[in-house]
């Protein structure tokens, strides 16, 4: 059976990516090449490594189901799922002689619009949740309208992409806006998994790792900015 609303999530999010990268091509890759050419196989690795960390953590003997492991509403890490498409897009670099962490800082902006444009489709999946308000969007099921944060979430993605590219173009080192754009968007998870639902009244994992993300993420940015600053102090020092 297929899972229509998916399927249009993962149509809205390439979409957005490919019309990211008609609008500002990453530096780093070659003309004739298109985003759908780039994300498709670090794409599929994150989303079977995000599968696997999923059911490693909540069911370790579904791992070697196959009817298991394709059920992919019922949960994907983000996480590993992100740090494992970066890796591929790492080691892809290598061979095509290009540093590996600034292909990831090139691609990041272009990630971000299609992580965005996922988030935005929430509209096709299930509904767009959040908390209850008088008049917005009400999802499937439901009666009462609430404050589509998924919507807010995607377009929250698609401007911290922007940012990221003109932090880019202003001279941030590779190292530092690769961080930069995880720090924004674990913020983004953070805040916006306030208001999502979940399972319990504590935090749900994927909120607390975004924590935790964030606050690594952003450490680092600061981090790795002062020692670029000292080397270019150094640099310039007779």
């Amino acid at each position: 059976m297929i899972d229509y609303g998916l399927l249009m999530s993962v149509i809205v999010a390439w979409a957005a990516s490919s019309f990211a990268w008609r609008v500002h091509p990453p530096d780093t890759f070659d003309s004739t090449v298109s985003a759908l050419d780039v994300l498709l196989v670090p794409g599929f690795v994150g989303l079977v490594v995000g599968r696997l960390s999923t059911l490693a953590l909540d069911d370790p003997r579904a791992i070697g189901s196959i009817s298991d492991m394709i059920v992919i509403r019922s949960g994907v890490e983000f996480w590993p799922a992100v740090a494992a498409a970066a890796l591929m897009v790492a080691w892809s670099a290598r061979r095509s002689n290009v540093h590996p962490v600034a292909r990831v800082a090139a691609l990041a902006p272009v990630a971000m619009v299609a992580y965005g444009g996922y988030e935005a489709a929430c509209l096709f999946r299930d509904g767009c949740y959040g908390p209850p308000t008088p008049v917005v969007l009400t999802p499937d099921g439901l009666s009462t309208p609430m404050l589509p944060v998924g919507i807010l979430m995607g377009a929250s993605a698609i401007a911290a992409a922007v940012l990221v590219r003109w932090l880019g173009e202003r001279g941030w080192p590779s190292g530092a806006i690769v961080s930069v754009a995880v720090a924004l968007i674990g913020l983004i998870l953070s805040i916006g998994s306030i208001w999502l639902p979940k399972v319990g009244g504590g935090l749900s994992r994927q909120h607390r790792t975004s924590i935790v993300i964030t606050i690594v993420a952003g450490l680092a940015t600061g981090a790795l900015l002062m020692l670029g600053a000292r080397r270019a102090t150094e640099r310039a020092t007779p």
